[in-house]
């Protein structure tokens, strides 16, 4: 099987892991903790990314492969935005995702 399609492959899993599945993930923050989620979802996103690269160093399906590098690129923003922000006490800068901290600022 060609390397951007294992790639793809993992970002369905992720999606389908922070979709139809959202009740596993929620379980296993609230029994264990916030981190094998994190880490599983930051192994797709970084093997998928580099299952991309790989394909695109060998100019196999140039076109899938930057699909799945782009994604998976995304998938690591999305795991520094909602774990390792909040982590280090920093929320970014969205306000429709904190609004209790909207209403403090502006007290």
């Amino acid at each position: 099987m060609a390397t951007s399609y294992i790639g793809l492959t993992l970002q369905i899993i992720f999606v389908l892991f922070i979709t139809l599945f959202n009740s596993f993930r929620i379980y296993i923050f609230n029994h264990y903790s916030v981190y094998p989620p994190a880490l599983f979802e930051l192994f797709l996103g970084v093997t998928s990314v580099l299952l991309a690269g790989y394909g695109l160093i060998k100019r196999k399906n140039v076109m899938l492969s930057s699909f799945v590098l782009l994604f998976g690129i995304l998938i690591c923003l999305y795991f520094v935005f909602v774990y390792l922000l909040p982590e280090a006490g920093i929320p970014p800068e969205i306000p429709w995702l904190y609004p209790e901290m909207n209403s403090q600022k502006e007290n």
